[in-house]
């Protein structure tokens, strides 16, 4: 019987058929006795390695670039602030991957998801305005500075030069020198003292606000393994074991180490007395322009809308304003007491200055990160320091606070001011007089007789009593409520030479007004 086949099917003999097409078209053969096929196989191989090559040459070369200071500031992010202070910075031959992410995989793969958070916030415009610091997780300078600097091994002491201007016409010149005490650990005697004492020992913190400005809790590790724990005064009422413990849990408990005082070692933008101070010392703003440190300070400082509104300020700094008696109209008139080209010069860098502090597309300036390193213009050091940070027994009695002396960091300073009163700073051998044992010498040495004085010139030479940074000051009958604006008209400085003990913060609520 003739078997029936359904239409679209192939018979038996047309399927064979096909699958035979089939094989002969999917077999590869290479025969290397063909010169062809030799042919062929060597050029696929070259083409390969010449591909793959490339490809990992583009992809190791587009890490490098990811990788790199200038990805970092100003192509992915919006770091131009950072940036350009970064490129005036000691650091600026750095990459920023090696502070910021470090060696480890880790501590890569962390970073590359939280680019990815960064990255979304770029295109969505959700990125903060200024970019805040410190930055919370960033990798433990332990195992970034440390690779280089080595902060626990003991130093010596440093002469420290500081050089300031005076607000008056002449912008008179005002040198600080003082011996910073460096210090460190010493393994083989077990000494730790001086400035780098913070990180040769344990000493841990609790930060109010993200930016630690704001200390509420010290606790130092003593040799026993216990910890001595210091309270902000305002803490004193509060639970004090469980407040702590409640922080721990949240992970709010820090280790110090050296970015809680070099916290913008690398980003630094300077505050316009420091920028301008700098800059009439290199040359660049002439003093031969009647109180030009003072008028570009005041500039400086003042908030401006934009880089025009503050280039127009700077400009009038050419001029100088007069009222005219007659008539009571105000008139601009030509600027006397230096030539147009020094006034030129001047208001040309105080503008370059402006643009190196100020970045309003980012809402930044000096103000708006504080550096911990030093204590003027921000706390600083007196953010842990100052007297007010106590250790109390189990009765809730005062037994120590953490001290405010300055000498335990370094010694007094020694102020010069103009040309014929500087003076070098003498080298001092040996323990200091009891009497020095106290830094409120600063203070009370204004008691001392004729007769002792032939002692202090031994040390401080005869020039260092002359001064007028010192003394010499007239104080208004109403100091008691004029200080304030004192204190401005001195331009922050020469009050704090001779009051070192008393911070505006005893008597006036954080941020009223600026520490010395």
């Amino acid at each position: 019987m003739r078997k029936l086949f359904r239409p679209g099917k192939p018979t038996p003999d047309s399927s064979g058929l096909i699958n035979a097409r089939r094989r002969r078209r999917l077999s590869l053969t290479i025969d290397l006795s063909r010169p062809r096929h030799r042919r062929g196989l060597l050029i696929g191989m070259a083409l390969f390695i010449l591909t793959f090559g490339a490809v990992s040459f583009a992809g190791v070369k587009t890490y490098e670039y990811t990788e790199s200071s200038e990805f970092c500031g100003t192509l992915c992010h919006t770091m131009d602030p950072q940036y350009t202070r970064y490129e005036h910075s000691a650091h600026e031959n750095v990459e920023c991957a090696k502070c910021h992410i470090g060696p480890g995989a880790s501590f890569f793969v962390k970073s590359k998801v939280d680019g990815m958070r960064q990255l979304y916030a770029m295109a969505s415009h959700t990125y903060s305005r200024p970019i805040k610091s410190p930055v919370h997780s960033l990798r433990p300078s332990r195992e970034t500075c440390e690779t280089c600097h080595t902060p626990s091994s003991f130093k010596d002491n440093v002469i420290k030069e500081i050089v300031h201007y005076d607000n008056d016409s002449a912008s008179t010149r005002i040198q600080s020198t003082l011996v910073l005490k460096m210090g460190g650990q010493q393994e083989a005697t077990g000494l730790s003292q001086g400035i780098h004492w913070h990180t040769s020992s344990e000493v841990y913190y609790i930060a109010a606000d993200d930016q630690r400005q704001v200390i509420l809790w010290v606790g130092v590790k003593q040799p026993d393994g216990s910890l001595k724990e210091f309270f902000a005064r305002d803490m004193l009422n509060v639970a004090k074991t469980a407040f702590v413990e409640k922080a721990r849990a949240e992970g709010k408990v820090r280790l110090m180490d050296c970015i809680d005082c070099h916290n913008r070692t690398a980003h630094y933008i300077p505050s316009p007395t420091e920028a301008v101070d700098e800059a009439i010392s290199a040359g660049l703003i002439p003093t031969s322009v009647p109180s030009v440190r003072k008028d570009a300070v005041a500039v400086l400082s003042a908030p401006h809308s934009n880089q025009a509104d503050a280039y127009a300020a700077i400009d009038e700094l050419l001029t100088q304003r007069t009222e005219v008696a007659d008539t009571g109209r105000t008139v601009a008139v030509a600027a006397s007491g230096a030539s147009s080209a020094d006034r030129a010069r001047a208001v040309s860098e105080i503008k370059r200055i402006y643009d190196g502090i100020n970045f309003p597309a980012m809402n930044a300036n000096w103000a708006t990160n504080p550096n911990n390193e030093k204590h003027t213009p921000f706390p600083g050091c007196f953010r842990c320091h100052d007297d007010k940070h106590v250790a109390v027994d189990t009765a809730g009695n005062e037994v120590q606070t953490i001290s405010v002396k300055c000498n335990l960091c370094h010694t007094v300073p020694i102020v010069g001011r103009g040309a014929e009163t500087l003076v070098e700073a003498p080298v001092i051998i040996g323990a200091l007089p009891t009497s020095h044992a106290d830094f409120r010498w600063t203070i009370e040495h204004r008691n001392v007789t004729d007769a002792e004085k032939k002692a202090c010139f031994d040390c401080h030479g005869q020039a260092f009593c002359t001064n007028d940074a010192c003394h010499n000051l007239s104080h208004p009958k109403d100091m008691l409520f004029s200080h304030a604006e004192e204190y401005r008209k001195q331009g922050n400085q020469v009050c704090y030479t001779c009051h070192q003990d008393v911070l505006c913060s005893r008597c006036h609520a954080g941020g009223t007004i600026a520490n010395p």
